[in-house]
């Protein structure tokens, strides 16, 4: 039985609390506020988290709010399938990329397509499966000439932050799992 996709896309306007957002408590609820939105959407193909219309953020809402979303991501416990940040001015893109370094996490800038934080050994990375569009990790580091398990490592972190995503293919003959990879893009709205 193949897998069902996901289509629904959810985005999440963080100017629902207010411009300028500040306090570890006002990130808390907001981030609680999210993680409810997303389990009622469940399973949901693309979140879209827009910062369109926030002025200004401290590092403390930040990194409760996006830090901790980005950990539980990771871990899995986020029902979404990819994951970019949109509407980031300079001062709001700057505390993001802060937050995300401090805490060894990467994200999409869905307006740039670029990554965002720890992402100095991953940005070739991430250009080139732009580029290859659908792939398997062999594909990968052919191209950029590194080792499998190189390769792995790196697809692994990309799809934890939900700039790809993993669908298990047929196994090869001899046992193991084999992965196809592909840019987190959803084709429709529910």
């Amino acid at each position: 039985m193949k897998p069902q996709k996901r289509e629904t896309l959810l985005t999440y306007p963080v100017k629902e609390h207010g411009p300028f957002l500040a306090t570890r408590t006002a990130g808390d609820r907001a981030r609680r506020y999210l993680e409810e939105r997303l389990t009622a959407a469940a399973p949901v193909a693309m979140l879209t988290i827009d910062f369109g219309g926030v002025e200004a953020m401290t590092n403390s809402f930040i990194d409760e709010f996006l830090g901790k979303l980005y950990l539980h991501l990771a871990a899995g416990d986020i029902p979404a399938d990819g994951v970019q940040l949109t509407g980031l001015d300079e001062e709001t893109r700057e505390g993001v990329t802060v937050c995300l370094e401090r805490r060894k996490q990467i994200a999409v800038d869905g307006d740039t397509h670029e990554l965002l934080g720890d992402a100095a050994v991953l940005a070739d990375t991430y250009a080139q499966t732009r580029q290859l569009g659908e792939f398997r990790t062999a594909q990968l580091a052919e191209t950029l000439g590194i080792s499998l398990p190189n390769a792995n490592n790196r697809l692994k972190r990309l799809v934890e932050a939900g700039a790809l995503h993993r669908q298990r293919g047929s196994g090869p003959d001899r046992g193991g799992k084999e992965f196809t990879y592909s840019l987190s893009r959803p084709t429709r709205t529910n």
